[in-house]
């Protein structure tokens, strides 16, 4: 299953890549999650990074970085996450528009554990994504657009 939203935020896509993978300042912006850092004592993402996101509601996330190319796009993969899911993975995607604006794009691609009630849980986990998903974007459009 797949999800995305997107939106226009007023600064260059390279400025907003940086900002949007910068652990530093991740909880400044992203008010779905209580924790966020990279693992083993790495600064900035990279390929084969791991990142560890905790939600606000107590779930876990470790990712690996499968890629990472600056200014245009960044993916990772779940390594180890909720039980639910047995397939993770997201992407944020930036793309140049006219006057130093870019599309913000933020991809979730998902399978579901439980494969009799796939067709029931997919549809539900897409939905709750996608609204967090969209309340996510507009909070770091928000913050991005504040800083100098």
């Amino acid at each position: 299953m797949r999800v995305a939203v997107s939106l226009v935020i007023e600064k260059s896509a390279e400025r907003l890549f940086w900002m949007s993978q910068n652990y530093e300042h991740r909880l400044e912006w992203d008010e779905y999650l209580s924790e966020a850092y990279l693992l083993g004592d790495h600064k900035v993402a990279a390929i084969g990074v791991e990142s560890f996101c905790k939600s606000r509601g107590g779930s876990i996330l470790i990712s690996k970085y499968i890629s990472f190319c600056p200014p245009t796009h960044a993916a990772v993969q779940m390594t180890k996450g909720p039980w639910i899911l047995s397939k993770f993975a997201g992407t944020w995607r930036f793309k140049t528009l006219s006057n130093g604006r870019t599309e913000v794009r933020f991809i979730y691609n998902f399978k579901a554990r439980l494969p009799l009630l796939k067709w029931l849980l997919e549809p539900l986990i897409a939905a709750l994504y996608r609204r967090d998903m969209q309340r996510r974007l507009d909070a770091f459009k928000f913050w991005a657009q504040q800083q100098k």
